[in-house]
């Protein structure tokens, strides 16, 4: 059981990453200034989630409890910085195609 908690997370931590990644090579930050915000919060919740799983794979790795609490939610607070970039993005499309 353990073994696969940490496999768990280590494809946590490399999908984490490549979020990171991927969001650092293509955001564009709009020029109206509540979307500018909300990409830079996000940004940061997206962060805070990739600090979450790295201190959770040491901090809940080495108990025998299948519960992780941290890791959970850093899991919840990535897919809602995913999310909200992804509808900034479907957003920012349509109103480029409008203009």
């Amino acid at each position: 059981m353990n073994r696969a908690l940490f496999r768990a997370g280590h494809l946590y931590i490399l999908l984490f990453g490549l979020i990171n990644t991927a969001l650092g090579a293509h955001l564009k930050l709009s020029k109206t200034k509540w979307i500018n915000l909300t990409q830079k919060l996000d940004s940061l919740v997206i962060f805070s989630a990739t600090i979450l799983v790295v201190c959770g794979f040491f901090v809940e790795l080495p108990t025998n409890d299948i519960e992780r609490p941290l890791t959970r939610f850093s899991l919840y607070l990535i897919l809602f910085g995913v999310s909200v970039h992804g509808l900034i993005s479907l957003v920012s499309c349509k109103k480029n195609l409008n203009t």
